[in-house]
């Protein structure tokens, strides 16, 4: 219960800083950012706001990642700290923003870069909240289980899979161009560290 009032608590102070982030992340069935258009340059300055927003999003995801890995036995609760699969996201994340920057300095794209990054951010952030309302349901004893968060890991694919169509519609064009290395960017930043994380889960507990 706790965890949800962190939670909860950290979107309150969103929405005291900027009820404009607060409002975009809260309707997740609603895309504030056009799907026909791309949109401004970011600034490049980071707020308060982002920093919570981003705080949000790893700590509702870690969560919801240690409940799942747990309900399939693929960790074991009680000897896996939940902060230690927080932190494998985090390095994670870090690793590959400081990849998506290294490339996009090597195109002469930072700018398209750094404008891709804020967009993806929000719909992950609006995912995450998506998140807080499985793990706010769950704290209902009786439906707490493996059933349950497989429901509801299979609603978040979902979602995620329909917002990232959302979120590359302006840059179809440029992927239609760059096909190649838009799959291999795909296959290596987005499914490759999944699919190792899950092998070296399965030869842990082998």
């Amino acid at each position: 219960m706790w965890y949800c009032l962190l939670l909860l608590s950290i979107l309150l102070l969103i929405k005291f800083r900027d009820q404009r982030l607060f409002f975009s992340i809260t309707r997740i069935g609603h895309t504030d950012i056009p799907s026909t258009k791309k949109i401004d340059a970011p600034s490049e300055n980071v707020k308060i706001q982002d920093v919570m927003a981003f705080g949000f999003r790893g700590l509702a995801f870690g969560y919801f990642t240690f409940t799942l890995l747990a309900h399939w036995k693929f960790i074991d609760a009680y000897t896996t700290p939940i902060y230690m699969v927080i932190g494998v996201w985090l390095g994670y994340t870090l690793v590959k923003f400081v990849l998506e920057m290294m490339i996009g300095l090597f195109w002469w794209s930072r700018r398209l870069l750094l404008e891709v990054v804020v967009r993806r951010s929000l719909l992950k952030t609006k995912a995450a909240f998506l998140l807080l309302i499985f793990i706010l349901i769950s704290q209902y004893p009786p439906i707490n289980n493996v059933i349950y968060w497989t429901i509801s890991g299979g609603i978040y694919l979902v979602y995620y899979i329909i917002g990232y169509l959302f979120f590359a519609n302006p840059y179809r064009q440029l992927i239609r161009k760059k096909i190649v290395l838009f799959i291999s960017y795909i296959c290596t930043l987005e499914i490759g560290p999944l699919w190792v994380l899950f092998e070296l889960i399965n030869q842990t507990n082998a």
